[in-house]
């Protein structure tokens, strides 16, 4: 492992300012990042993260590695119990199970399957999504790059994302990034690919096509995508970005075929590489680029485009460059996911894998089913801590707790336990301990195991929405804490008014699979100094009367006639 004396000193000061003597240690940041969610070390190198739980006992330990010599096909993911599934990772050609629940995969799944069949509603032509690509695919030419990366907005650092390729025989080459060009594999090819979204608040997830395997699964942040383990060469791949940074700079890629080919540029979630023609990826170039700039074109080689395009009617449809009948879910170009059976979306309820999902009209999974079913009152909680995602499920009558109602981003830690609680205390605030500037505070709290408590993001010196530590709203899902289950202050909110005392709620392991909704992400930052959460329903209520206020005076202003009073949520 790689260790250097500048970096342990850097982050012991993080840690001793941060942490002081705090026995509650919530503020400790995640493998590979620092506190304000900046990498500490390179691709290619060990990642130095500070741990402990407190001041005192912190230490500086290794955390996620970057990707190092590996032979092999990757260990399977472990399941809800924590107990390895005998499944191996490497995905599939792309192809769901559409069986009814209890199918197959993720928890809740291991009920027997009701005599029930897929429905299946293709949508007739409706209002067109955007699907971020023209109809039948690619563009011509071979686009251009438009205007470059620069400092965010908000936090004022420049992001990039880092990259290694993976040889066929299991081993890491030289890292390169987006502040570098193109990159040439030493080897003949390569066979796998680690991404770090870097001085980022979001996620970058990639995928590899392989002919042997086809489409490997998504892999997120650090992780490698499978390792087969029989130098399956790469010939395409798909990157893409959610989150604050995403919305600001679009992610551009283009392959280099091992016949010297050097293709156009593809973006945000396309696949861009050689299809069905012997051909294979020998280089790749990325770069972030400001949204909304830039073209693609001439990104794919090889039969018909592959991946989501704009159909006759406007609507999403799944392409494959061998013109086989595709049925599983893809992404567009806009982070919108969809599922397709034989190549067509599909809209409103539907069984998939073992769960009950909603679509909407224009084939989008609906990842917040509030507003489609209203309170249901009955809900459980799971929460997968590789993925720091927190799901809440409902009852699909006697078929049990198959819809995925709600999903949560979340902060987890190392300690957090693995196993299925209950609820069992709440606290609208709580105290957590004491610290440099002042004591730490939580609201919205359920306890679900001794010390162990879902809970909102950190404010300091006062039990009071005005207090909030910025940084744990930006750097959510990064950030790791020492036990606890952080969430958005709206989040925590709805699950403490929602849930409640008595609800159950099960941690499991699963690291490629986040559960039956994506991640989410913060897609907006907030400044620094900044002391409140937007989420906050206390905020959202003062800001509402603010605005009623205003308004009133406007009126009176207006028409010299006193406005009559306006009642904010009844009251």
């Amino acid at each position: 492992m790689m260790r250097k004396a500048g970096r342990i000193a850097m982050l012991a000061a993080a840690a001793s300012m941060l942490l002081n003597s705090a026995a509650f240690a919530d503020y400790i940041t995640a493998p590979g990042v620092d506190i304000y969610g900046r990498t500490m070390v390179g691709p290619g190198a060990a990642a130095e993260v500070v741990t402990g739980t407190d001041a005192s006992a912190a230490v500086v330990d290794t955390g996620a590695q970057a990707p190092a010599a590996e032979t092999g096909v990757q260990p399977p993911a472990e399941s809800a119990s924590g107990a390895q599934s005998s499944a191996p990772a490497a995905a599939q050609t792309g192809a769901v199970s559409t069986g009814g629940p209890g199918a197959q995969g993720g928890p809740g799944s291991s009920a027997p399957a009701p005599a029930q069949s897929q429905q299946v509603q293709i949508q007739a032509p409706a209002a067109a999504v955007n699907t971020g690509l023209p109809a039948g695919g690619m563009q011509a030419g071979s686009g251009a790059l438009g205007e470059g990366v620069s400092a965010d907005s908000v936090l004022g650092t420049v992001p990039l994302i880092n990259a290694v390729m993976i040889d066929p025989a299991g081993a890491a080459e030289a890292p390169f990034s987006t502040d570098t060009g193109a990159f040439m594999s030493t080897s003949d090819g390569f066979s796998g690919l680690w991404l770090c979204y870097d001085r980022a608040i979001g996620d970058v997830y990639y995928r590899v096509f392989t002919n042997e395997h086809g489409w490997s699964q998504w892999a997120m942040n650090e992780m490698r995508t499978p390792n087969y383990g029989d130098g399956a060469r790469v010939t395409a791949v798909e990157i893409r970005t959610n989150g604050h940074t995403a919305n600001q700079f679009s992610i551009f890629y283009r392959a280099i075929l091992n016949d010297g080919t050097n293709l156009g540029w593809a973006r945000d979630g396309m696949a861009a590489g050689a299809f069905g023609n012997g051909k294979y990826i020998q280089g790749l170039e990325i770069k972030l680029i400001r949204r909304g700039t830039g073209s693609t074109g001439g990104y794919q080689q090889g039969g018909a485009y592959e991946g989501v395009i704009a159909g006759a009617n406007g609507q999403a449809q799944y392409s494959t460059f061998d013109g086989r009948a595709f049925t599983g879910w893809a992404y567009d170009t806009n982070n919108n996911k969809y599922y397709f059976v034989n190549n067509n979306i599909v809209t409103g309820w539907q069984y998939i894998d073992g769960y009950k999902y909603y679509f909407d009209a224009n084939g989008r999974v609906v990842t917040d089913l509030e507003p489609i079913m209203g309170l249901t009152g009955d809900y459980i909680i799971k929460i997968n801590k590789s993925m720091k995602t927190l799901t809440v499920y409902t009852k699909d009558g006697d078929n049990g707790y198959i819809i995925p109602y709600k999903v949560i981003l979340t902060t987890i830690g190392d300690a957090t336990p693995i196993g299925t609680f209950k609820t069992y205390e709440a606290y609208r605030w709580k105290y957590m301990h004491d610290a440099e500037g002042g004591a730490y505070y939580c609201q919205f709290l359920l306890r679900f195991k001794n010390g162990y408590i879902l809970h909102s993001i950190i404010y300091q010196s006062a039990p009071d929405s005005y207090h909030l530590i910025a940084d744990t709203y930006n750097m959510l899902g990064k950030n790791q804490s020492d036990g606890c289950v952080r969430m958005l202050s709206g989040d925590a909110a709805w699950v403490y008014n929602n849930c409640g005392v008595g609800t159950q709620v099960e941690i499991y392991r699963d690291e490629w699979v986040p559960g039956p909704l994506d991640r989410p992400a913060i897609q907006q930052a907030i400044p620094r100094d900044q002391k409140f959460d937007p989420t906050d329903p206390v905020i959202i209520s003062k800001q509402q009367e603010s605005s009623a206020a205003a308004e009133a005076a406007r009126q009176e202003a207006a028409t010299g006639v006193e406005a009559p009073p306006t009642l904010v949520d009844g009251q």
